[in-house]
């Protein structure tokens, strides 16, 4: 009796069920952008990024990315006291590793946020390690039902 009436429950539930469409879904990206720090000593380099997407929820998904910065600089020299040593500003590297939460806003919108641990070198030593944290609002532009450009800022 106990397994008739679990199994008309599960065929009521197969039978009225609607189709759902999905808002996040699992994927893998590759990124290509251009940089350019606000501080007026550098100029315009390139950035390379993998990233994915798990989806866990229907408008939620985890976003790890791992990605590398060049920044260039225009070698403007500076000068250090006491003693007034001058150098020129050095090109960085920065190399980062970070998971964010992204959350659907519909099927063409998205946000996501989370912590991102960097790491940047400079002139063969490394300049300085940290914990930050990464933002962004985004656009999908779909191609097809599995194809998709996301682009963001």
């Amino acid at each position: 009796m106990k397994n008739t009436l679990l199994t008309l429950l599960i065929a009521a539930l197969l039978s009225s069920g609607i189709k759902a469409y999905s808002q996040s879904r699992s994927s893998v990206g590759f990124g290509y952008g251009i940089n350019k720090p606000y501080y007026g000593d550098y100029k315009f380099a390139k950035s390379f990024q993998i990233q994915g997407n798990i989806a866990v929820a229907e408008k939620w998904a985890v976003s790890p990315a791992i990605g590398y910065d060049r920044l260039l600089s225009n070698n403007r020299i500076i000068y250090s006291s006491p003693n007034f040593h001058s150098r020129p500003i050095g090109n960085s590297d920065l190399m980062y590793l970070g998971a964010s939460a992204r959350y659907s806003l519909n099927k063409e919108w998205f946000a996501k946020a989370g912590p991102i641990f960097y790491v940047i070198g400079g002139n063969e030593d490394v300049a300085n390690v940290g914990i930050g944290g990464s933002g962004c609002v985004g656009y999908n532009l779909n191609f097809t039902d599995h194809s998709t450009l996301a682009l963001s800022l």
